[in-house]
């Protein structure tokens, strides 16, 4: 009974880091997202750089993070003048930023086989494997969704704390720290686009797991309609 209900609870985990890592990659890899940021945030004047070379440089970036390319040596104009895009700092950092990528997208691609075996392990043991899934979706929509709700709002309150901790978190050392007098990077990419992407990203999360919760809520209905309970 036990080893039954880990295993719904380690499908319903698996779903949610499906779910979430899908999100990011959308947003992350997403160039309308960044186009509208440099209008809004107003990064031709920050960077020196027209919208033209701003483009061609986040689309070079995006290649590497996507490990379409090897190497980070990107040039374009800024201030008239053709050069390479980032520094040694800033190079280094986006190495850190693929790896972690790459480590989500091998996790993302791991966890759908992991379901599909769980998944089949669960129909082979549990007479009542329907009602169980049923469940497992609807309460995975629920915890995720008041967890993003949480964050959220810690987000609206500070979102430059619960940043620096994802840093503090996520990485070894203190590269992403750049200085927004020298580093195109960072100019580009402000702090208030990563608080549009990160909100962004929880709309994306959000609405998969509605999605996920009205199925599960429609299966257990319809399983009570059919067999009673």
């Amino acid at each position: 009974m036990l080893f039954k209900k880990l295993g719904y609870i380690i499908l319903g985990i698996l779903l949610s880091i499906i779910l979430l890592l899908t999100s990011i990659e959308i947003v992350a890899f997403n160039l309308t997202h960044y186009r509208k940021s440099f209008d809004k945030y107003n990064i031709t004047e920050a960077t020196s750089m027209d919208m033209e070379n701003l483009e061609y440089t986040i689309d070079d970036l995006l290649k590497y993070l996507k490990d379409d390319k090897e190497e980070l040596d990107t040039r374009a104009v800024i201030k008239g003048e053709e050069r390479e895009v980032f520094g040694n700092r800033e190079k280094l950092h986006m190495v850190d930023v693929k790896e972690l990528f790459m480590k989500g997208r091998l996790i993302r691609n791991i966890s759908i086989p992991l379901i599909i075996i769980i998944s089949f392990f669960i129909i082979r043991n549990d007479k009542y494997w329907r009602k169980g899934l049923s469940k497992t979706l609807l309460y995975t929509a629920i915890c995720n969704i008041v967890i993003l709700a949480t964050l959220l709002i810690l987000m609206a309150i500070d979102f430059y704390k619960y940043f620096t901790y994802f840093h503090l978190i996520f990485f070894t050392n203190d590269l992403w720290l750049l200085n927004p007098n020298t580093d195109v990077l960072i100019q580009m990419v402000p702090e208030a686009f990563f608080y549009d992407t990160a909100v962004k990203i929880i709309i994306y999360f959000v609405g998969s797991l509605t999605i996920l919760g009205l199925l599960g809520l429609y299966s257990i209905k319809r399983n009570k309609t059919q067999y009673g309970s």
